[in-house]
């Protein structure tokens, strides 16, 4: 109890060569070897992503403020919006490729545009056999392993 208190009341600065700075560095290490070492380390992608993207925001900025005379706050404004102009343009390509998978699918017919030659020389190579598919497996000596 009396280190809590030690830590709570004292000056910024723990010791000489322990400081603040250190001990959040040690937790944040903690922490990731915590996710690493447990069933939800596919977290870590999404935080390294989340620091990729940041990075790019910096650099962003960086190039914004040193080429135009805007302050740094502009400057991260203007990176983020630009950031996001592209992923909306990536997103709005992507829904119209499925908008026109979809026509496809609910029609049955493709688009002339659409169609290419191998695609069509694939479909004109198909055997009857391969046109339907089972689904549902059929055992002979099948016996449930579980009643109702």
């Amino acid at each position: 109890m009396a280190t809590f208190t030690t830590i709570a009341t004292s000056t910024p600065g723990l010791s000489g060569t322990f400081n603040w700075s250190t001990l959040g560095y040690m937790l944040l290490a903690v922490g990731i070897l915590a996710t690493y070492l447990s069933g939800r380390r596919y977290l870590l992608g999404y935080l390294l992503g989340g620091m990729g993207y940041w990075v790019l925001i910096e650099g962003i900025q960086s190039v914004v403020v040193n080429v135009t005379s805007m302050s740094s706050g502009y400057g991260y404004l203007t990176a983020v919006l630009l950031t996001i102009a592209v992923a909306g343009s990536y997103l709005g390509y992507r829904y119209k490729q499925f908008v026109a998978t979809m026509e496809t699918q609910k029609t049955g017919v493709e688009s002339l545009s659409r169609r290419t030659a191998p695609v069509a020389a694939a479909v004109k190579a198909r055997t009857p056999k391969d046109k339907y598919i089972e689904h549902t497996p059929i055992y002979n000596n099948y016996k449930p392993r579980f009643r109702n």
